[in-house]
């Protein structure tokens, strides 16, 4: 007969095994990186597509990295998510239909096959890109609009404090029949953590570590539960 503390471990290690992780990443990362963090365990990937680039005029582009990170991380065996941190807060952005739409062109255009598009929504200081509460609940509501109608599935990612501090309010809600992907760097594998915001209740993926040094690159990771 196994001891309980043994059988404590063993059910502990089935569990660690079955929880899905995976990583995210910006910077042009190669297929041996991917590679090595499939081998590690890390079982989807979620690649930045689309940036603010809030210095040109008009603001907003497709992301150089994002055709060879998404290859390289096919060719390692690891289905993929596209994620957009789109340019906002300017009047030389290019409209949210606008920057949506150069997404689905570029994808369709390379006939990617990509499983979800995220919606970054994060300040981002140095560009001041949600200005005020009320043009940036308009700016949510018009790339939601767009991303309804675009046949794709899309997700949020934020986090509670980004969340209140972009909109005004936590509890206001775009759509939370979209799934969330929210940030907490804890480093734990659990969403036990998660606080209701936006009107979601349950997460889909938590960002539980930011830039991770591993594989000779640096990595997000991502829990999915």
């Amino acid at each position: 007969m196994l001891s309980n503390s043994l059988w404590t471990l063993l059910l502990l290690g089935v569990a660690l095994v079955a929880a899905k992780t995976g990583v995210d990443v910006a910077s042009l990362t190669t297929v041996a990186q991917f590679q090595c963090a499939k081998n590690y365990g890390y079982s989807a990937a979620i690649v930045r597509c689309y940036f603010e680039a809030y210095g040109a005029n008009p603001g907003g582009k497709i992301d150089g990295n994002c055709q060879a990170n998404y290859n390289n991380a096919i060719n390692a065996g690891l289905p993929v998510d596209l994620y957009m941190f789109p340019c906002t807060g300017r009047s030389t952005c290019k409209s949210p239909a606008t920057q949506v739409q150069e997404i689905i062109d570029y994808v369709g255009a390379r006939n990617m096959k990509v499983g979800r598009l995220w919606l970054d929504v994060e300040v981002d200081p140095a560009s001041n890109n949600w200005p005020d509460h009320t043009s940036s609940r308009n700016t949510l509501v018009q790339f939601k609009n767009k991303l309804n109608g675009s046949g794709w599935k899309w997700g949020v990612y934020s986090s509670l404090y980004q969340w209140q501090t972009v909109t005004g309010d936590r509890n206001w809600v775009l759509d939370s029949s979209v799934p969330i992907w929210y940030s907490h760097y804890d480093e734990q594998l659990t969403f036990s953590d998660f606080s209701s915001f936006g009107g979601w209740t349950r997460p889909t993926i938590k960002q539980y570590v930011g830039d991770g040094k591993f594989c000779g690159t640096s990595f997000d990771k991502n829990f999915y539960g």
